[in-house]
């Protein structure tokens, strides 16, 4: 657990502070995405059946505007909409690199915020919900997208 709340402190960074001062941004966030990958990958946590209060909404827009100033490169890329087919006229579609980092710091910050307001098992399970429904294919489509900026 606190290799993940190291790893959600370092990549939420990018979206609470406009200003990261890193010379080499794009190689400590694909470190990141990774590490972030590994712990979903191998996460285990025993449901949390109490109530707790309600999550807070956490401002997108805000995110954005701080991913944009860390990684003013990012933008739109083309990927392949379903990789299963093997068609001469494959359906592409578009996608944004500042989205889907804004996503998945999104997605950590509340996970952030369970920790520090909720319990651990509950965190955890946040963490493996929102990567299995959400953030795992942002996660995986900006790692390609990184590896493909420095081909």
């Amino acid at each position: 657990m606190s290799e993940l709340r190291k790893l959600i402190d370092k990549i939420t960074e990018f979206g609470i502070n406009p200003k990261v001062e890193l010379s080499d941004k794009d190689d400590v966030l694909k470190k990141l995405l990774v590490g972030i990958y590994s712990e979903y990958l191998n996460v285990e946590f025993e449901f949390d059946e109490k109530d707790y209060e309600e999550e807070p909404d956490i401002d997108y827009d805000g995110i954005l505007k701080n991913v944009k100033s860390n990684f003013p490169d990012f933008g739109w890329y083309s990927s392949v909409l379903d990789s299963n087919k093997m068609e001469p006229n494959i359906e592409i579609g578009i996608e944004d690199e500042l989205d889907d980092l804004t996503d998945i710091i999104k997605d950590l910050m509340l996970v952030k915020w369970c920790l520090e307001n909720t319990s651990k098992n509950n965190a955890l399970w946040h963490f493996e919900f929102s990567m299995r429904t959400h953030s795992e294919q942002h996660l995986v489509n900006l790692l390609k997208r990184l590896k493909e900026r420095n081909e």
